[in-house]
Order: structure tokens, then C-alpha cells, then sequence
């Protein structure tokens, strides 16, 4: 194998030990990093594609999609979509070809059920689904998914994994795309970070928190003026607001809480590491006492 020269990497960038050739180390890494995650989370039918977060991956597929002459169109209300994503999304279109869908808002925990339109291609943020008890659903509904391996998979920051359907002529444009996007120059330690996380994980890549937001439990909130935001089925967080519109920081601390201030809206959520198969976690009594504890 040739070495690098300057013009390829910096020499003082060049690894002295340890792995010589950067490009060729990189691409060992990505390549272990994606086959280990798609066993994990049950997706083999899928090719998974190593971005440097959520936001490179949509993009990617995105150009590839439209530069293949596709028409995207996004479903569900503007809340339901990540808000610097509302801003730029296309509206929904009749006559687009693929939908771009949120699978879990992060802002209420409404979860959109993607049933995609007939012969359209379904391009998903799963950032909030991914590695939850969502995942199964999710991957039978989605033909692209994008999320980032910093949130439910917990494995590190600065990652994002795209799935993107096995044996689909229509997405060809998208893995060729994405192979080219991951090919960019990442920082050997973040890699390695990312692999060693995995291998620590040893499957355990999913978040089995899920709350369960029958009648009882919204009748118990809005005795304590809270109303929650999503159904939060198989979802491990709940989003609360107050019944009367008045804000939040009025009625509890919102200490342990995301308090998202826009939407006078706040996040209570948990995390529990198991695998694929292993029982759901139920915190709703959790979430019971987080309130009470809240309560000003």
C-alpha cells in the first residue's frame, strides 16, 4: 500500500503508529461502524451509510433524490417536523414522488403512523424513533432513514446513520449519493469512538423506556393542570404543557426537564440500554413522581 503524501494529508496530520494509510483506515472503521449497527437494530434490509450527523445525511439524500428528478413533498403538520427542518421543508405536494415524514416529534411526541402514499418513496427522520420501541415499525414503513447515534442509540456525537432500502432500482441515485458523502474526510478518533461504543454496547443499542398515556394518566395531569402533548406510545420521553396556556415555569421546576420555551412545552424522558427483543421498560410511574416532585 502507497503512503500519503502532502498533498493527500497534512504530514503533520499523518498517524506516526498505528494505522498508515488515513483513507484506507477511515473506510475500515465506517464500514464496521455501519455493518454492526444494521445487525443491531434488525435492519438487513437496508445498507447503512456513516454521515457526520442527521442534518448531512437528509441533505445528501435529498440532492440525490431531486437531482434524480423526484419531487419531495413533507406530510404532517409543521410541528411535527425538527423546527430548523419546518423551515426549509417543501410543503406537501400531490404530485411529489417521495414524502418526507417525522416519525416522533421532538417537541410533543405526537408519532406519525407513515403510512406513505401510494408508490411513494418515504424519507423518515427517525431521530427520535431510532433504537426505541419504535424500530420495527419503522423500518417495515421507511424506504430512507435518517437519524443521529448520539440520542436513543447513545452511542457517540457527531454521527448520523442512513438506512436506505437493499434492491430498490429507484434509490440507486441515493446509495451512489451517500457512498460518495461518506467517503469525506472524519476524524479517525471519532471512528474509533464510534466502534468502540458499539462493541461495548454488544447489541445494546436500543432505548426500552416506553410511557403509557392512557385516559387515567391524562385525567391525572390535568388534575395538576397539565396537559400532555403527544400519545407517546412506545415513545421514551412525555411532553407536557399547561391546560390554561400559562407558562410553564409559572406552574413547576422544570429541574430534570427539557424545557422547550417556544412551544411553553416541557420533556421528561429516560433511558434504559437493551436489545433488540428485550421486553419494553415502562416509566410512566416515573413520570408520575417527576411531576409531583416538579410542581411548584
Amino acid at each position: 500500500m502507497s503512503t500519503l503524501d502532502a498533498a493527500a494529508l497534512h504530514p503533520a496530520l499523518q498517524e506516526k503508529d498505528g494505522d498508515r494509510h488515513y483513507f484506507a483506515a477511515a473506510a475500515r472503521l465506517r464500514r464496521t461502524a455501519t455493518e454492526t449497527l444494521v445487525r443491531d437494530l434488525g435492519a438487513d434490509r437496508f445498507i447503512g451509510y456513516l454521515t457526520h450527523n442527521t442534518t448531512a445525511g437528509l441533505l445528501a439524500v435529498w440532492w440525490a433524490a431531486t437531482r434524480a428528478g423526484h419531487r419531495i413533498g413533507s406530510r404532517g403538520l409543521r410541528s411535527q417536523h425538527y423546527a430548523p427542518y419546518a423551515a426549509v421543508l417543501p410543503a406537501d405536494d400531490p404530485e411529489a414522488t417521495w414524502e418526507f415524514r417525522t416519525h416522533v416529534s421532538p417537541v410533543t411526541g405526537a408519532v406519525d403512523p407513515l403510512g406513505g402514499g401510494a408508490g411513494r418513496t418515504v424519507l423518515v427522520d427517525a431521530a427520535q424513533s431510532l433504537g426505541t420501541c419504535l424500530t420495527s415499525s419503522l423500518l417495515v414503513a421507511a424506504d430512507v432513514v435518517v437519524a443521529p447515534t448520539h440520542k436513543h442509540l447513545g452511542l457517540c456525537v457527531g454521527a448520523g446513520i442512513v438506512l436506505v432500502r437493499r434492491e430498490v432500482p429507484r434509490l440507486e441515485p441515493v446509495h451512489a449519493a451517500l457512498a460518495v458523502a461518506e467517503s469525506g474526510a472524519q476524524s479517525l478518533d471519532q471512528l474509533r469512538r464510534l466502534t468502540a461504543a458499539l462493541t461495548a454496547a454488544d447489541g445494546r443499542v436500543f432505548n426500552r423506556v416506553r410511557f403509557e398515556m392512557d385516559d387515567g394518566l391524562r385525567s391525572w395531569c390535568a388534575g395538576h393542570g397539565l396537559r400532555p402533548l403527544g400519545t407517546a406510545g412506545g415513545v421514551p420521553f412525555v411532553c407536557v404543557t399547561t391546560i390554561d396556556g400559562s407558562p410553564l415555569t409559572e406552574r413547576m421546576s422544570l429541574r430534570g426537564w427539557r424545557h422547550m420555551a417556544d412551544a411553553n412545552a416541557a420533556r421528561f424522558s429516560h433511558h434504559v440500554p437493551g436489545r433488540a427483543g428485550d421486553a419494553p421498560v415502562d416509566h410512566t410511574a416515573a413520570f408520575r413522581r417527576a411531576v409531583e416532585q416538579a410542581l411548584l
